[in-house]
């Protein structure tokens, strides 16, 4: 089967790539697992913010805002973002950071403000007031709901002709004669475009392909949710996290979500969580804030994968390392 773009990997951003292209051109995604986004697009945090280290990451929220706060009528049946608010918190002799992280909020326009102790504990009440001096507040983050924005994507796509298959197992990439042929256990297709969106699995792919590896990291995060303390209202509480980058609490509906923002170098995998980061986020949290957690109520891990300078891939493909054709077994578990 022909087409003029195939796109391999169904998370967030081949799923987004699918939408934007199939406007333009015919468009086939591959996806190996038997659901879209089931790796890290599905196991994320869920949080909009403009608050991000990295400078092109933080150009392009900012540049997807308006996508997100007026998407095209049809994409999606409910809001994408929603109210939320995130929050940086640092116990006395870290305040330097955090007006760093100001001034960070103030270049990208997220109309952030600095915060004393007790407006911190106005915005969270659970903060142990001995742990915190100050605070910074982003009051444009958002929540997102993910699968919404996801299943818009694909349902996008595929209104515009686009092809999307789950369950679609790689078997060999070839290059031959200005097209690529990609061979599944269930079909063979060409298209003169290869776009690389497998994650975790992007380095595989390029293997693959006979095309050299970017570098990617996938990096494992833990995360849990716990029961609120009796007789408090969290729901409009905000995001929370540390100047140090060692915890983060965010509500849920009749929960909290915690996490020890962990990034534990990994092979690319179905991630699980670990038991000592789940423990260690726990002891975090506890240690920062009057919450006493028992035990979770659930528990889960996903992957952030990362090149060296953390910014994102885009663009035509590395150098030729060989000749494209059928690879072993190793190669063909890529997505």
């Amino acid at each position: 089967m022909d087409r003029d773009v195939i796109i391999l990997g169904g998370g967030m951003a081949g799923l987004s790539a699918a939408y934007f292209l199939s406007q333009h051109a015919s468009v086939l995604l591959l996806e190996r697992e038997t659901a879209l986004g089931y790796h890290s697009s599905g196991r994320s945090a869920a949080q909009f913010t403009v608050g991000i280290s990295a400078p092109t990451m933080r150009r392009l929220a900012q540049a997807s805002r308006s996508f997100l706060e007026a998407p095209p009528d049809g994409f999606a049946a409910a809001p994408i973002l929603s109210p939320r608010g995130s929050m940086t918190v640092a116990p006395a002799g870290q305040e330097a950071k955090l007006h760093r992280q100001h001034a960070m909020l103030a270049e990208a326009g997220a109309g952030a403000r600095l915060l004393d102790a007790t407006e911190a504990l106005a915005l969270f009440p659970a903060l142990d007031p001995a742990q915190v001096a100050a605070g910074v507040f982003e009051a444009s983050a958002m929540d997102i709901d993910v699968d919404l924005l996801l299943q818009g994507f694909a349902r996008g796509a595929r209104a515009q002709g686009a092809m999307i298959a789950t369950d679609s197992r790689i078997e060999a990439i070839e290059r031959r004669s200005g097209r690529w042929t990609v061979r599944t256990d269930a079909a063979t297709f060409s298209a003169p475009l290869l776009l690389n969106a497998a994650g975790a699995w992007v380095d595989q792919v390029a293997d693959m392909a006979g095309r050299a590896p970017i570098g990617i990291t996938p990096c494992r995060r833990t995360a849990f949710t716990f029961a609120p303390p009796p007789g408090m209202d969290t729901d409009r509480w905000p995001h929370v996290n540390s100047v140090a980058h060692d915890w983060y609490v965010k509500p849920e509906t009749g929960r909290l979500m915690g996490s020890l923002s962990d990034q534990t170098p990994t092979e690319p995998c179905d991630a699980q969580p670990d038991d000592l980061d789940v423990a260690q986020g726990i002891y975090n949290i506890e240690q920062a804030t009057r919450f006493t957690i028992a035990r979770p109520l659930s528990r889960w891990a996903g992957l952030r994968s990362f090149v060296a300078d953390r910014s994102p891939v885009a663009g035509a493909g590395g150098r030729v390392t060989r000749a494209s054709s059928g690879w072993p077994a190793r190669a063909a578990a890529a997505s």
